[in-house]
């Protein structure tokens, strides 16, 4: 044995430290192997000059599907798509050494698939030869659920850019509000000086409506429903409101307590709009309806007053009685024109358009102003000789004219100056596309201005609906507007109106108008009315009093009359006598059998019976109906003695 401290014991010592070592490398490299083997994540060691796989772990076996020896037969290039090698080659010659992340990768599996990576690498010597390890992470659900994400989010906000609602989400927990992008196009907000809270939201709510709905809202989160929905009026930026209805979804935790609330605002402005105008259609055909049945009745009531007074003037003497005519006459006109007023605005009668002078009609306003009217409004004129001339009907245009005159009378109580005015003016096309109701062309405008109290702004835009008034019961019916609005409609004109409290208002009539066309020479004459020859004249109405006070007119100037109380009795009559009768005369609106009925019975018994047909409801279509049947002579009730017997003049000797 030798010596402690010889050289063969030192030999000896170091022998068997080199054993420890090499027995401790050992068991390193079969515990680093052991590692790299059993990791979950695929692993693989690759030669760096070659890119061959060096060794694989059996999660990559797993995931990618190839055997070991398949791998180790196998370069790196071999996993990539031949799309992305250009890449790889890039990323081989530029790459550093030592540790790094190499981004995001496809890698083909052996089925074919391809999995979205991710590696990691590091630098290592593999059984003496330079390699790198790799570390591989399977990204492709990641990957996935992030462009699912992606998509979601653009797919929101291109439906949040391209509805036309205002799309809002609400923290409950924080307060915070966010709006898409048609809020700001909707409401004329920018972000930044936004609607950001649920609070700021609310103070843009009116005044009106503000307590209604902020109890509905608490009400919705406290309770443990899921949706809300109101309509209110909504604060644009540039402080006008808008009509809005909000729906809103509430999200709970997992105790039941509202997080957040999700939903949208639509305006719908126009769509009240449109449904006032379509419930105001509704009620004016109803009116219209209940209009025509009242106007039948009293046109029944009026006519034989207006017949009885023709009757009455050829023996009336005293001059007394002379005047009481009058009067008589004036109100059982007026009675008329109350009853044509009602008609024009729920059934829109047109009239007979001939070419007139406007300012023929402003004079005679103005002339009715300075006799009736308190004498402390003055009347002023302003009508130009050369206005163009306007084709209309004259007495409704001057109904028009005097209903906005007595109007500018009422707003006067305390006197003030009414001024008419006309001028010629041209509206150019740039005009028109800026009003809802003008075209481009000639027009007479007419002026009626007063000096008086103004229109409230608020009331402004309701001037015109019918039955609308600000008068006490019993000093207005709403008509007189609504009247002249509907009138110079049907003549496709326009009215205007500018008001300004404590100053008075000016409305502005724009008649469509013809610089070439020359007015019609409108003359009343007192010329002796026509006589009959003792012809004679079938009466057909089932009002006795229209019957009685019609034949002793036709009678009394030299008619003979036979009467008939409804169409049946007017048929026997007319078989019986049809060749004494000269002319039909019938009411359009009777029981049992009615006007059209009766004429088309008549003209199969005679067909070239000569008929007149009268109606309480003097409507275009009314007129169409009688003509459609062959009548070519249409009369309005009332009617009076002139009308009658011109026509009937015009009838039997035309």
């Amino acid at each position: 044995m030798g010596a402690p401290n010889s050289p063969r014991s030192e030999l000896i010592a170091l022998s068997a430290e080199c054993e420890r070592l090499k027995a401790e490398l050992t068991a390193n490299a079969q515990d680093r192997q052991a590692r790299f083997e059993h990791t979950p994540l695929p692993m693989w060691i690759y030669e760096k000059v070659t890119l061959r796989f060096l060794d694989v772990n059996e999660a990559a076996l797993r995931s990618y599907g190839y055997s070991r020896a398949e791998f180790q037969a196998m370069t790196l290039r071999d996993l990539h798509p031949v799309e992305e090698l250009p890449a790889l080659n890039t990323y081989l010659k530029t790459k550093r050494a030592g540790y790094m992340k190499s981004g995001t990768w496809r890698h083909r599996k052996k089925n074919g698939t391809l999995l979205t990576v991710e590696s990691f690498s590091d630098d290592l010597v593999h059984e003496g030869s330079d390699a790198r390890i790799v570390v591989i992470v399977d990204v492709t659900e990641r990957m996935l659920a992030e462009e699912a994400l992606r998509l979601s989010e653009e797919r929101f906000h291109l439906v949040s850019s391209a509805t036309s609602d205002a799309i809002w989400d609400l923290n409950l927990l924080t307060d915070a509000l966010w709006w898409g992008e048609g809020y700001y196009t909707l409401f004329g907000y920018d972000r930044t000086t936004g609607i950001s809270t649920h609070g700021a939201w609310a103070e843009c709510i009116h005044p009106d409506d503000k307590s209604r709905i902020t109890e509905s809202f608490q009400r919705a989160i406290s309770g443990t429903g899921a949706e809300w929905t109101e309509e209110y009026r909504y604060r644009r930026k540039d402080g006008a409101y808008a009509s809005v209805q909000d729906r809103g979804r509430i999200l709970r935790d997992v105790t039941g307590r509202a997080v957040r609330m999700v939903g949208g605002m639509t305006d719908i402005t126009e769509h009240k709009k449109l449904l006032t105008q379509y419930l105001r259609a509704q009620r004016m055909e109803s009116i219209g309806t209940l209009a025509g049945g009242v106007a039948h009745d009293l046109n029944n009531v009026l006519s034989p007053i207006l017949m009885s007074i023709e009757l009455l003037r050829i023996n009336a003497t005293d001059e007394s009685a002379k005047r009481l005519l009058v009067t008589i006459e004036k109100s059982a006109r007026r009675g008329a024109d109350l009853v044509r007023q009602v008609l024009t605005f729920a059934r829109g009668i047109e009239g007979s358009h001939v070419a007139i002078k406007i300012d023929h009609l402003i004079k005679d306003v103005s002339r009715i102003a300075e006799e009736t009217f308190t004498r402390s409004i003055q009347t002023e004129i302003i009508a130009p000789k050369d206005l163009w001339a306007v084709t209309g009907d004259a007495t409704q245009l001057h109904q028009v004219i005097l209903n906005l005159a007595v109007n500018a009378r009422d707003a006067m109580p305390a006197g003030g100056t009414l001024t008419l005015s006309a001028e010629n003016i041209v509206i150019d096309a740039q005009y028109a596309a800026t009003s809802r109701d003008a075209k481009a062309g000639p027009y007479v405008c007419v002026s009626v201005a007063d000096t008086g109290c103004g229109i409230p702004g608020e009331i402004l835009e309701r001037i015109f609906e019918p039955f609308f008034t600000t008068k006490e019961v019993g000093k207005g019916t709403g008509l007189g507007l609504a009247t002249a609005h509907a009138i110079v409609k049907s003549h496709g004109g326009f009215i205007t109106v500018y008001s300004e409290i404590g100053k008075g208002s000016m409305f502005k009539i724009y008649a469509p108008a013809d610089p070439n066309l020359q007015p019609t020479d409108i003359t009343h004459t007192t010329a002796e009315l026509p006589r009959g020859n003792g012809e004679t004249i079938l009466v057909i109405d089932d009002e006795v009093s229209i019957l009685t006070i019609t034949g002793q007119t036709l009678e009394a100037f030299g008619y003979r009359v036979l009467v008939a109380h409804d169409g049946a009795e007017a048929i026997a009559i007319y078989a019986q006598h049809r060749d004494t009768i000269a002319a039909v005369l019938t009411d359009m609106v009777m029981p049992i059998m009615d006007g059209p009925a009766t004429i088309s019975a008549l003209m199969r018994i005679n067909p070239h019976v000569l008929v007149i047909a009268a109606s309480g409801l003097t409507t275009n279509n009314r007129v169409a109906q009688a003509a459609g049947i062959g009548v070519k002579h249409f009369i309005p009730k009332p009617y009076t003695a002139d009308t009658l017997l011109v026509t009937l003049r015009n009838v039997l000797h035309p």
